[in-house]
């Protein structure tokens, strides 16, 4: 009669079993929840990583963040194992160059070519450090010799465009939607020096690969796919995200923009992989270094998606402020104006500003730093995982291999430091009372102003090369671009319409331009 006993002891054994499962389960859940419970943070964020994935696909991460570290303070909990931080101090001990904190697997999102690393998603300390080294030359204008020359290029292209197509004069009113041509600007000035290939979006007024769309249709789901590094590691490891890169024929998008960068990297290498073309531009650069050709094909493509898109949402967001801003906008120009009668900077219909010349101007590199804070560019988590021994941070102790992330708003819109208006755009912070149009009594509090500024292109070992690239930009620009126009916004209760999904996508920048009076002849 055992035997017949047998069978019914198998559901007993079934239902022990899944039962000891999900005690253990249970356990491991509690204590992944307990080691970081006395970090405040929303209630039942610590429980789950839903909440904190739902809040990446809202596309407004600039604010959100912000709102996080206003309403918990400085140290946030927002997931079973990640923190946001918004201590200036913290971020910067973060990334120091010793600092023995190292990237999370946040970053493996950032793999613009599924299955191969870039200097911004590599989490191997030593070949990042490796790759900074090959690479930093390349951004400065003493091995790059074209890279002034080939932004002055791309502006004075702009403003062809403008002229050609856009110069509304009495009645004949030509809208133009200025966040598109300034990505076309940005996409082509980037083009040209990442591999020597421009796209000519500004000659064709036209998103001649339908690059932007793509780029524009991808960051949402790259910002919500990075809280989940664990899938994307599942997707890459079954060949699934590469077969889906491969989606489509190749000739527009993402796919082509790849194959035109691949192919020109290939250019200057011979069959045995050994540099042929002594062109002195930043591919070059990088070459001379010792990027092989793979590596190259990596960083040009990276190059590309990050300078153009961070660049243009600093110029739109700079613009916008001074356009709306009829203070900001009358002292500037007196500068300009200044400078141009008693001939410190050029004035022909050709002419461009030098980097030198714009960098004596005071109240243009108080525009452009305000810029920076009121609107930094790169906005996502950027985590780093706290090491093994773990950390005291912001009078909390975290334990080892957390992941640590930013809310850059909160850091710009400090308080204490930018008191009594942080929401404000007001250039004149930038510069001592002492001095004309400045509002700064303090020379130790302005220089620390600045400190934390330089947190916009991050610090440290991490810091973005393509700085001095993306600065000269800026010198340039604004001063181009007003002292030939006049631009009105379209519709001032919708100035423009962005979207924030680790950068900002910005559109419907509708404005009217004219023709500066000044300038008519």
């Amino acid at each position: 009669m055992a035997a017949f006993d047998i069978p019914a002891t198998k559901p007993a054994i079934v239902n022990a079993v899944l039962l000891l499962l999900v005690v253990a389960y249970g356990i491991s859940w509690f204590r992944s929840w307990r080691r970081l419970s006395h970090i405040p943070g929303p209630r039942g964020w610590g429980w789950s990583i839903i909440p904190w994935l739902r809040l990446h696909t809202r596309a407004d991460l600039f604010d959100q963040f912000y709102d996080l570290t206003s309403a918990y303070g400085p140290l946030v909990r927002v997931g079973p194992n990640t923190l946001i931080c918004s201590d200036p101090d913290v971020l910067r001990r973060l990334s120091a160059p010793r600092s023995p904190y190292k990237r999370s697997d946040w970053y493996f999102a950032m793999r613009l070519n599924p299955g191969h690393d870039n200097i911004f998603s590599t989490r191997d300390e030593t070949r990042h450090e490796a790759l900074r080294r090959k690479m930093a030359a390349g951004y400065s204008g003493k091995e790059n010799v074209s890279l002034e020359h080939d932004i002055n290029t791309c502006l004075l292209e702009l403003i062809d465009l403008i002229e050609r197509k856009y110069l509304s004069t009495g009645g004949n009113i030509l809208p133009m939607d200025l966040a598109r041509k300034i990505q076309f600007f940005t996409s082509d000035i980037m083009s040209q020096i990442a591999f020597d290939y421009k796209f000519h979006d500004l000659e064709h007024d036209l998103d001649r690969w339908g690059y932007l769309a793509e780029i524009e249709a991808l960051f949402p789901n790259i910002t919500w796919t990075a809280t989940v590094p664990g899938f994307l590691k599942f997707m890459t490891k079954l060949g699934l995200l590469q077969k889906l890169a491969a989606v489509g024929d190749g000739s527009m998008g993402m796919s082509k923009v790849k194959s035109l960068a691949f192919e020109q990297v290939s250019k200057r290498f011979d069959s045995d992989g050994k540099l042929k073309d002594e062109k002195r531009d930043m591919l070059g650069s990088f070459i001379r270094h010792g990027l092989t050709q793979a590596e190259a094909q990596q960083e040009s493509l990276l190059n590309l998606t990050a300078g153009s898109d961070t660049s243009a949402t600093s110029m739109r967001a700079t613009l916008l402020n001074i356009m709306t801003n009829p203070r900001v906008y009358r002292t500037l120009m007196a500068e300009i104006d200044d400078a141009i009668a008693n001939g410190r900077i050029p004035s022909g219909p050709t002419d461009i500003i030098t980097e030198a010349q714009a960098k004596e101007l005071p109240y243009l590199q108080a525009c452009i730093k305000e810029g920076l804070r009121w609107y930094p560019a790169v906005t996502g988590e950027l985590s780093k995982e706290v090491p093994p021994q773990g950390d005291t941070i912001c009078g909390y102790f975290v334990p080892g291999g957390t992941k640590l992330g930013s809310s850059i708003k909160a850091v710009h819109r400090n308080s204490t430091l930018f008191s009594p208006d942080p929401e404000s755009f007001r250039p004149e912070r930038w510069i001592l009372s002492s001095q004309p149009n400045g509002h700064e009594k303090s020379e130790e509090k302005l220089k620390e102003m600045e400190r934390n500024n330089d947190l916009v292109f991050g610090y440290g070992k991490y810091q973005c090369l393509g700085k001095p690239v993306a600065l000269m930009e800026l010198n340039k620009v604004f001063v181009e671009l007003l002292r030939r126009f006049e631009f009105e916004t379209k519709n001032p209760l919708k100035l423009w319409h962005t979207q924030c999904c680790g950068t900002h996508l910005q559109k419907d920048m509708w404005v009217v331009v004219r023709r500066k009076k000044a300038a008519a002849n």
